[in-house]
């Protein structure tokens, strides 16, 4: 078959924790050195974690559920707890010292650029506030959180051309940013195929393309962490993720290398299936040759 009508797979990991840093990281670094590909990383330059920020999301969900406002939620569980995704030692390091990633883990950082991966900015300098409190922010919360850690990762590694939100949150403050300093695409909006997103007043679209991640589970979660909540075999997580791969030409998967990149088998799983009828390439590539094949 010709290059030209393989399909094209991306895994894109968003790096938020220590643990991603220490243990996922290291491994993932391994395992595409094995499989021969390299993968799209989102990272944190700031910290992790906010005791303000966690607290008041947890007040609001208990609140919430006890209004019954959670029917929604999945019958089964859709996602790991932190203690099960950081362990203890980690949660309670996280909590205790809370270090600016982009700091602490340089070498690492480094080493994932020098290898190949691409890198692309994940968020601000405060990971919770993001997530919990985007809308409450304001533009000028918003630059303050974004301005550092765009600054920082630019300083190191060149301006990045991908961004990812915490936790898919994004509003017209986040995507007239992306506009303004020159991103090629984030990956925040729901979505099959990558696309250019309308601007708020109707009327034009917005300069970067919305590259949508379109392997995934309930409520966003990923597809293989959601299979461990739901203590599903190995074989039952891949055989889930290939269905939903193998559904599309252009597929884009994602997760944390706090889970993949520590429960290693399932993920390598799927890149020894998908060997035959994909290219395994970063999110960036994966938009140029959509791009090539469509626009």
């Amino acid at each position: 078959m010709s290059p030209r009508r393989r399909r094209t797979f991306a895994f894109r990991l968003d790096v938020d924790s220590l643990i991603c840093l220490e243990q996922g990281v290291p491994n993932l670094l391994r395992l595409g050195d094995r499989h021969g590909v390299r993968f799209t990383f989102f990272v944190n330059m700031g910290r992790s974690f906010s005791w303000r920020h966690t607290t008041v999301n947890v007040l609001r969900r208990r609140r919430n559920h006890g209004r019954g406002a959670d029917s929604a939620d999945a019958p089964a569980p859709y996602k790991l707890s932190a203690r099960r995704k950081l362990g203890w030692g980690g949660t309670l390091r996280t909590a205790l010292f809370n270090p600016r990633l982009g700091r602490r883990f340089r070498s690492t950082m480094d080493l994932l650029h020098r290898e190949g991966h691409e890198l692309g900015l994940h968020g601000g300098s405060d990971h919770p506030a993001w997530q919990y409190s985007l809308d409450r922010l304001g533009d000028d919360g918003l630059e303050r959180l974004f301005r550092p850690a765009f600054r920082s990762f630019r300083d190191r590694y060149g301006r990045p051309r991908g961004f990812a939100s915490p936790g898919f949150r994004y509003n017209a403050g986040v995507l007239d940013l992306l506009d303004a300093e020159g991103f090629e695409y984030g990956s925040d909006m729901a979505g099959e195929i990558p696309f250019r997103p309308d601007r708020s007043d109707g009327a034009s679209r917005h300069s970067h393309f919305q590259v949508p991640v379109n392997v995934i589970g309930e409520r966003r979660t990923p597809v293989i962490e959601q299979g461990l909540a739901r203590g599903q075999s190995d074989e039952h997580i891949v055989r889930d993720a290939l269905d939903r791969i193998r559904a599309r030409p252009f597929a884009l998967m994602y997760g944390h290398p706090y889970v993949e990149g520590v429960h290693l088998r399932p993920l390598a799983a799927i890149l020894s299936e998908v060997a035959g009828d994909y290219d395994v390439v970063t999110v960036e590539e994966y938009l140029r040759r959509w791009k090539e094949r469509t626009v």
